[in-house]
């Protein structure tokens, strides 16, 4: 099997580091992938980099939509892909160069799998000392991610389990999760590092109040959807 695999990537006004991101897509030993870039609204350079790879690139596709936030850029780039896998990779973040063969390959040994995870490794780019938001976690040490970036799932998943909810502007990969979870959808964890997260001074998880309100309330949809179940 050599299934294509759509990497979805949302984009607002990160110019910074979208080149890097881009290119770890790209250079990926995995060839049968498509990268769908989901403007949402950026108002930087972000899209004439964006333009410069598709005049490099025949695999590489643009999007845009008014701002709506990075779940909505992620449920489009979902509507609008063509793979029969789907993966995720912020414009901040990179993937080693072999995380989709990995991730590929342990889908198609595994048929009976929704999705896969893997580990991720954290780095600081930019900022003295960690933020209050990462104190608890560790830099430079693997350890699961359980957010997109580490994400490989079968399309179909996403009309059985839904799409990433809205209402959780920074959580709806948190909710997403509990989701597959409460659904008992079949998955593993792999053990290879297959992602580098930056932390940086625009990364979305500083917004830890925020987030915090999010996790209480998916965490009681998911209570309220196993009450259910009974």
């Amino acid at each position: 099997m050599n299934p294509l695999v759509s990497v979805i990537m949302p984009v607002f006004n990160g110019e910074e580091f979208l080149a890097e991101a881009i290119s770890s897509v790209l250079t990926q030993s995995y060839k049968r992938l498509e990268l769908i870039v989901v403007n949402d609204g950026s108002s930087d350079g972000s899209m004439g980099i964006v333009q410069g790879q598709l005049a490099k690139a025949e695999n590489i596709h643009c999007i845009s939509q008014d701002n709506a936030g990075v779940s909505a850029a992620r449920n489009h780039g979902i509507n609008s892909c063509s793979g029969e896998l789907i993966a995720f990779l912020d414009q901040d973040d990179r993937w080693v160069e072999y995380a989709l063969e990995t991730q590929v390959a342990h889908h198609c040994q595994h048929p009976d799998i929704g999705y896969t995870l893997a580990q991720q490794i954290c780095f600081q780019e930019g900022i003295g000392e960690p933020p209050d938001w990462f104190r608890l976690q560790h830099l430079d040490v693997p350890h699961t991610g359980y957010l997109p970036g580490t994400l490989v799932a079968k399309k179909r998943l996403f009309s059985q389990i839904g799409l990433f909810d809205t209402q959780y502007p920074i959580s709806s990969d948190a909710d997403w999760f509990a989701r597959a979870k409460d659904s008992q959808v079949p998955m593993s964890v792999l053990p290879e590092t297959l992602l580098h997260r930056r932390i940086h001074a625009g990364n979305q998880s500083r917004h830890s109040k925020k987030i915090n309100g999010e996790l209480i309330k998916l965490l009681s949809a998911s209570v309220k959807r196993k009450r259910e179940e009974r």
